[in-house]
């Protein structure tokens, strides 16, 4: 199954989810007033942004269907 899953679906959503922890991790530690805690998170959420921005692109330049299958003679 994992085959036939392209790439760019792993680092589409890789990438959100890392963006999406990282704004939770902010958050988290904005309410205490832990700043290490919000730089973490800002930066996680950062790369988890990067990564989602080359998924995008990977979606945009080859869509999001399964190329065919060759046919053999």
């Amino acid at each position: 199954m994992l085959s036939s899953v392209p790439p760019r679906v792993f680092g589409l959503a890789f990438g959100v989810g890392a963006m999406v922890a990282g704004l939770v991790m902010a958050l988290l530690g904005a309410g205490v007033d832990y700043v290490g805690l919000v730089a973490g998170g800002l930066v996680l959420a950062a790369m988890g942004l990067l990564v989602a921005i080359v998924g995008a692109i990977g979606f945009a330049l080859h869509g999001s269907v399964r190329p065919e299958r060759r046919r053999t003679k």
